[in-house]
């Protein structure tokens, strides 16, 4: 084994860390015994520095900044975490929760793969009961409006998110304005270079309220300002890639002359790949709700024309505010927090 390799195989020292850090040993000492002689910033500039440069006691350094705050534990119930959708809104979910400087956020986050709704049902109830406050990513069904019922009477705020239900007793919705985020859709759909006077519309479920609202406003604008348009009767692909392939494959068949499909939910990349694969004939204008790393690549292959998609940080951020806020309030007025939701083209990436 070579000098450097046993070199980097070393632990890095106190005296190492201050000096990086530019304090004192006995700081260093200070910060890690939790003393309360040290300044907030100091301890957050020694633990920055500790995980830069891979200190061993960066998680007691964290530890201890984290037990002088009020605690607060916060879950989601999301779908499959196959889906770059929800996957990503956990990841965000876990991020922001951790970054959150003035409140300890014990952060629980559930991917339920199984979607049938006494499943889901189930798991919104147990995550209640080990939680302060909880949100849910769902469709609308009355055995997870039931749950949510019963946990808001137990005191447990339960908040929606990107789509909202029917439970009155939720106790927010945090999401975007998903009937002008539909006439958004048609509005490209009825300016972009008419191929057809045909547009399709993909949906992953109906019962997802976001989704419903999303196709109302893109039908109301195009009945508005493109009557020459004609809309198909939408398809559902059950939230599922093979779903979005083989729907997108088969509309390309029978409708050569499409103008537009706008894909309102789940599947995106199935639809991506239908696309990739047909030969022959232009291809319509894509309208997308989702912005990952398959969507990117589409864009710029000009598979996908145009992505509106949630600005994933700035609902995150608000969720976990509202959920630490009505966790804290005795006051449990409804919570509507609607975002704006973001734009992306080949050249804005």
């Amino acid at each position: 084994m070579s000098n450097s390799v046993r070199a980097n195989m070393r632990r890095v020292t106190i005296p190492q860390l201050a000096a990086e850090a530019g304090v004192s040993i006995s700081t260093v000492n200070r910060v890690l015994s939790g003393k309360v002689d040290v300044r907030p910033e100091t301890v957050q500039h020694v633990l920055a520095v500790a995980e830069a440069i891979g200190f061993y006691g960066a998680g007691t350094i964290r530890s201890r900044l984290k037990g002088d705050r009020p605690k607060r534990r916060l879950g989601l119930i999301l779908q499959q975490e196959g889906m770059p959708f929800h996957h990503e809104l956990g990841e965000r979910f876990r991020a922001c929760a951790d970054a959150r400087e003035d409140v300890y956020i014990l952060a629980r986050v559930e991917h339920v793969e199984d979607l049938d709704p006494l499943t889901v049902a189930s798991r919104l109830r147990e995550l209640g009961k080990e939680c302060d406050a909880v949100a849910i990513t769902y469709a609308d069904h009355p055995a997870v409006n039931r749950v949510i019922d019963e946990l808001t009477s137990d005191g447990k705020p339960v908040f929606t998110a990107v789509s909202d239900l029917s439970a009155n007793s939720r106790a927010g919705y945090v999401g975007l304005d998903n009937r002008r985020f539909g006439r958004a859709a048609a509005w490209y759909a009825s300016r972009l270079e008419n191929r057809g006077k045909e547009v399709a519309i993909l949906m992953g479920t109906h019962r997802h309220v976001c989704q419903e609202q999303r196709e109302m406003g893109f039908r109301s604008y195009l009945r508005e300002h493109a009557p020459e348009l004609k809309v198909l009767e939408a398809i559902t692909t059950h939230e599922s890639d093979l779903g979005a392939y083989d729907a997108t494959s088969d509309l390309l068949r029978r409708h050569p002359d499409l103008t537009a499909l706008y894909v309102t939910g789940g599947g995106v990349r199935g639809a991506i790949r239908a696309l990739r694969e047909h030969e022959g004939g232009k291809l319509p204008h894509v309208i997308s709700c989702e912005l990952n790393d398959d969507t990117r690549q589409a864009l710029l292959e000009n598979l996908v024309t145009v992505v509106l998609a949630h600005p994933m940080e700035e609902m995150v951020t608000k969720l976990i505010d509202a959920m630490v806020d009505a966790v804290d309030r005795e006051d449990r007025t409804r919570a509507e927090i609607i975002v704006p939701f973001v734009t992306a083209t080949s050249e804005s990436l």
